[in-house]
């Protein structure tokens, strides 16, 4: 039985944010690991004091518990840190759902600057959708302390994906407002693998699946999982004349 790692993105609720994927992942006949990165799932002001090497370290702790053939899915932050896990284990399988590489926001990279004036920021626009946008779960504002760690992940993450060598799927938002499609092509492009995609979601929003296509979505990465991970068939045995 194949184990997935399924990692959740900045400011992300760890268990509602990644939508209807887990349990297709587990109906499908995945194990599912699905961590919450510390800092997530309880508060903003528990992102304080938290280091990106924190949550990478939470993600390769509940990779290790699964069961092999793995494969690690990450939205945003998310696949930052799935590109890190595929580059350094036996992973079998990449899939990156808007992958932070970038920001649409200028100001993103004075935060280190902007830090002591500005504690906190407003959490991005990233469902299109006005009903499900009300009900976003994701924390409402985060710490500027804290997405300057997300940057230097982001700084420190294109190096390694010139290391992973797995089959990899790419996924673009079509309206996304958080991460600028070039910074999605831009992790598709640096990826070392030989067998990668790129593919997009014309109607979603950065969170691809809290918004209008995330049937779709989680429709589509489990059943490119099943075909990743499905066991090689046997070589037939040679005819002997």
């Amino acid at each position: 039985m194949p184990g997935v790692l399924v990692l959740h993105g900045f400011t992300s609720h760890p268990e509602r944010t990644m939508g209807p994927l887990p349990e297709r992942l587990r109906a499908a006949g995945f194990t599912v690991a699905q961590p919450a990165l510390r800092g997530h799932g309880t508060r903003p002001e528990d992102l304080a004091g938290v280091r990106w090497e924190d949550w990478l370290e939470d993600a390769r702790a509940a990779y290790a518990t699964l069961p092999e053939p793995r494969a690690v899915v990450g939205l945003s932050m998310g696949g930052l840190l799935a590109a890190w896990i595929a580059a350094e284990g036996e992973a079998r399988a990449l899939v990156a759902l808007a992958p932070a590489l970038g920001f649409a926001n200028p100001l993103a990279p004075l935060a280190p600057y902007l830090a002591p004036l500005i504690p906190r920021f407003p959490g991005p626009d990233s469902i299109r959708d006005p009903e499900r946008k009300r009900r976003n779960p994701n924390y409402p504002y985060f710490p500027t302390r804290a997405f300057v760690e997300l940057l230097e992940l982001a700084r420190a993450t294109p190096a390694r994906l010139a290391e992973v060598w797995c089959a990899a799927l790419v996924v673009e938002a079509g309206h996304d407002r958080v991460v600028p499609a070039r910074a999605v092509r831009r992790y598709h492009a640096l990826l070392g693998s030989t067998h990668k995609e790129h593919v997009r979601f014309p109607e979603s929003g950065h969170d691809l699946l809290l918004d209008l296509e995330d049937e779709r979505v989680a429709a589509f990465v489990t059943d490119w999982l099943v075909r990743v991970l499905a066991p090689t068939p046997p070589s037939p045995p040679e005819r002997v004349d």
